[in-house]
């Protein structure tokens, strides 16, 4: 019986609602992400995100939308 995956996931805030200005709030929700994933004596942590399916939420915040990226669905707000 194999061990069950842990779920992790990452965010990060954009301060436009358009989302063309999002690239760099994504980048920094993935390399979030990545730093949860890797090994801790990893070179390469985004190697820990290839091969894996990973969800995107984004959430009305005050100035702009909040950005998650998770290795399971994310729950909550669904409106």
């Amino acid at each position: 019986m194999s061990e069950p995956q842990q779920n992790h996931s990452a965010e990060a805030d954009a301060s436009s609602r358009d989302p063309h200005d999002w690239g760099r709030a994504m980048a920094l929700a993935v390399t979030r992400l990545a730093e949860q994933l890797a090994p801790a004596d990893s070179e390469d942590i985004h190697a820990s995100l290839v091969g894996k399916d990973l969800h995107l939420k984004i959430r009305d915040a005050a100035a702009g939308v909040t950005i998650t990226v998770s290795t399971a669905p994310v729950q909550g707000n669904d409106g």
